[in-house]
């Protein structure tokens, strides 16, 4: 599994704004971003390499100590395991990058955006958490995503949400009771399913469509 690195763009952010200062000083958030990354990658190089014990997983307290907020995303057919941090906050939309400048954007946890995954989620008219959180409720959302030849193609769904009881959920060693409803979205063409774990009014855990060439994208939030 390729383990993604947290995201360096605050520090690259940090590092511009302190142009013009003949000796700038790293910002205490870019510092600590930087930090998750080499923490993160140096770990993973550890695992692969032949002949070596096994290294300690990053834990919560390896992630902790940053002070940062840290979501994990998961792609199965990228079979990539990525730790991000919020480069950019506009209210409740935040934007959580890697190291490699892919960026995915949601508003209160709901993804509404991709970039630099190839086959993107370019934006979404999408529900809002409350909306999502609401047994019965029905909306409609439209998805615009990369085509070919760089075109963007558009689909619309009817959706349901269905509560689907309480669980126990373990993110970082840590257990977060949660509720989990489904949201069901159909179309002439088919269906799919998004689904959220909520911890109170916040998504704790979710998996949600990305786009169809990247399938869905399993999101925790590991750090607040």
């Amino acid at each position: 599994m390729r383990v993604l690195r947290a995201a360096l763009a605050a520090s690259l952010v940090a590092a511009l704004a302190a142009c013009g200062s003949s000796k700038p000083e790293a910002s205490p958030l870019g510092m600590a971003v930087g930090s998750v990354a080499k923490a993160t990658i140096g770990r993973v190089t550890a695992r692969r390499a032949p002949a070596q014990a096994a290294p300690a997983p990053v834990t919560r307290a390896d992630l902790e100590k940053f002070g940062v907020p840290i979501l994990r995303a998961v792609i199965p057919v990228r079979s990539a395991d990525a730790l991000l941090t919020i480069t950019d906050a506009k209210g409740g939309t935040l934007t959580w990058s890697t190291t490699d400048g892919t960026t995915f954007t949601q508003r209160d946890g709901v993804l509404i955006q991709t970039r630099g995954l190839g086959p993107d989620l370019m934006s979404a008219q999408a529900p809002s958490a409350a909306a999502l959180r609401t047994d019965g409720g029905t909306h409609q959302r439209v998805y615009y995503f990369l085509g070919e030849n760089d075109g963007t193609t558009r689909r619309s769904y009817d959706c349901t949400v269905t509560a689907a009881g309480t669980e126990e959920i373990e993110i970082f060693a840590r257990a977060h009771k949660v509720e989990k409803f489904t949201e069901t979205c159909a179309r002439p063409q088919g269906s799919i399913t998004n689904t959220f774990w909520f911890e109170g009014p916040v998504i704790r855990k979710s998996k949600q469509l990305a786009s169809g060439g990247l399938g869905f994208i399993d999101f925790e939030r590991v750090i607040d």
